[in-house]
């Protein structure tokens, strides 16, 4: 569903399995409104409880900022994505705009995006209450093209029961990715139960283990150009790592948690493994999803004590079109939706936690017992985590599904470790190739 501010606010609350709706004018028609207030054009996606609190939070700008008039559009994901191409070959982005990561390098490196670095130098977003891993998780050779408004870091969520019943344990605040792998072993020896059930989005197991070495998955040259930035020695042990785990049984084949309808179906939810290891914005989703009787806990990875592994990611990001006629406007809206107090009261937690600190203070009392336990993780791990990833490059979804086939393929047995580095760096060279 799309629907546009000019519909009414009765008709923005409607299903979302509401057909597409067009509009009469599009939103960059003009950058003033008939009666003189600079327009700022706004899309998103998400569910139809962020459409309402973001309608109420354009309302609140408004009020604040008469000489504005925020045009609104939102859509379901796949819809979001697809229209955001088209006004891109058209030079019609809207002003505003959400970003996820998998995007950011792509409109970023193609100088679609608005330079966010002098709006944050002169104080039109203010920067004071966000880490600064999140004000550089944006940033592409130097230019900051995206800001985050909630933010998320890797975790493990344990079955405490499972590893009991295993007669296996961790010390979670120093334990190594041998001592990790081993546990999982033991949970299928002990229980025959899996030791750990992957996440499907492959790409950041890899990515997490690369950094505990000091690597990453990509990294980029001088002259903008990404580069595989994992040694081979690294990628080898874990590939081999998951190709012994599969082969014993503690590791499920890939299509296990692939064919999963829903979480409350995955091995984890029911109770038959050890581990998952995820962003730790998904600990109140995990929980309700839990059948009776199961309690796991929220935990460090492997590593994260004695490396800068961990990191602050953002939950998606705001972007400003290079293309945008009220720069200044649009960089306005986006300081609000990220520092303005009352809307962090009106969004809760539906974008993630609040990357803005202060206001992650102010709405804590109002959390459920869940979603402050994964509040309270974010300033745990304060003292371990390192900067941020680079942004994903070019071509990057070629790159996450060449990470996904690799792993299905060593669960498999059908691809040695071997095969599997040659294989992922190969794929990862080409996408280079083609899109730089």
């Amino acid at each position: 569903m799309t629907l546009f501010k000019k519909l009414g606010l009765g008709l923005a609350t409607i299903a979302l399995t509401t057909a597409l709706v067009g509009c009469g004018n599009s939103a960059e028609d003009s950058a003033t409104t008939e009666d003189g207030k600079q327009k700022v054009n706004f899309a998103w996606w998400g569910s139809e409880t962020r459409h309402n609190n973001y309608i109420a939070a354009i309302e609140l700008f408004e009020e604040q900022n008469p000489d504005i008039d925020v045009v609104y559009e939102f859509s379901a994901w796949d819809d979001y994505w697809k229209k955001l191409a088209t006004k891109a070959a058209a030079g019609e982005l809207p002003d505003v705009m959400q970003m996820d990561a998998s995007y950011l390098g792509e409109y970023g490196n193609k100088n679609l995006l608005f330079d966010l670095t002098e709006s944050i130098e002169n104080g039109i977003i203010d920067t004071t209450n966000l880490p600064d891993t999140i004000v550089d998780a944006g940033s592409i050779n130097g230019a900051s093209y995206a800001m985050g408004p909630a933010m998320n870091a890797m975790s493990v969520m344990v079955n405490d029961s499972l590893l009991t019943e295993a007669n296996a344990s961790l010390d979670f605040l120093n334990y190594s990715y041998e001592d990790y792998i081993g546990v999982m072993q033991d949970i299928k020896d002990n229980t025959d139960q899996y030791g750990f059930i992957d996440v499907q989005d492959n790409y950041v197991l890899m990515q997490y283990f690369f950094r505990t070495k000091g690597e990453e998955f990509y990294s980029y040259n001088a002259d903008g150009v990404p580069e595989v930035a994992f040694t081979k020695e690294s990628a080898l042990e874990f590939f081999d790592s998951i190709y012994k785990l599969a082969e014993s049984g503690a590791v499920p084949t890939a299509e296990v948690a692939s064919n999963t309808k829903s979480f409350d179906e995955n091995p984890f939810a029911l109770g038959g493994a050890g581990f998952y290891q995820v962003w730790q914005n998904q600990f109140s989703l995990v929980n309700d999803a839990l059948v009776d009787g199961i309690e796991i806990s929220l935990q460090l990875p492997y590593d994260a004590t004695t490396s800068r592994a961990l990191y602050y990611r953002p939950s998606f990001y705001y972007s400003v079109a290079k293309t945008s006629k009220n720069s200044e406007a649009a960089a306005k809206l986006v300081d609000f939706l990220i520092n303005d107090e009352e809307v962090a009261k009106l969004m809760g937690t539906e974008r993630g936690i609040p990357s803005n600190t202060a206001n992650l203070e102010t709405i804590y009392g109002d959390l459920s017992d869940t979603e402050k336990v994964a509040a309270d993780y974010l300033t745990e791990i304060a003292d371990y985590v390192g900067e941020a990833s680079p942004v994903p490059p070019i071509g990057f979804a070629s790159i996450s599904q060449a990470a996904k086939d690799v792993y299905a393929e060593l669960t498999y047995g059908t691809m040695t470790p071997e095969e599997a580095y040659d294989y992922l760096v190969e794929k990862m060279e080409t996408s280079f190739a083609e899109n730089y």
